[in-house]
């Protein structure tokens, strides 16, 4: 009886373990940070909004994936952004702004617009390099497979 005790509480200290794991997510400027303390690791930005459900979904079923958490965080510096965020943001030595559109609609972060190349769609992941170039763009929910794919480098 004592072994089945014994064996059960570490069998859900594993879990919890294995589950504990997530991505190091940082914000724009802990990323700029690590991008000196990292110069061979392209930023991998999730950009989302507050209503997106797909945006929902990835958090609770793709950026959970074992695979994927070791992925994200041995590659890249991995960066979420609220696309729609009102606050100013700095990066690479510009200041981004929040923009009210002009007739309805919701408004956008310019960072978002300008690294998403105007594609507003989320989620939409952008891969950086260390000069602030756009590598690779990906729009859409992924599953595991589909993200770790488009990663491939």
């Amino acid at each position: 009886m004592k072994n089945k005790f014994v064996f059960g509480f570490f069998f859900v200290l594993f879990s919890i373990s294995l589950s504990a794991q997530d991505i190091n997510w940082l914000t724009l400027e802990q990323a700029e940070a690590e991008m000196k303390r990292n110069p061979e690791k392209p930023l991998f930005i999730d950009f989302y909004t507050s209503w997106c459900g797909w945006c929902k979904k990835m958090d609770a079923s793709t950026f959970k994936e074992a695979e994927v958490v070791k992925h994200l965080n041995e590659n890249y510096i991995p960066v979420k952004f609220d696309a729609e965020s009102k606050e100013e943001v700095s990066f690479r030595g510009k200041t981004y702004k929040y923009v009210r559109p002009q007739t309805g609609g919701r408004g956008v972060n310019s960072f978002a617009y300008f690294s998403l190349r105007g594609k507003l769609s989320y989620p939409a992941y952008a891969v950086i390099n260390q000069k602030g170039n756009l590598e690779k763009l990906l729009l859409g929910y992924m599953p595991k497979a589909q993200l770790l794919e488009n990663l491939a480098l």
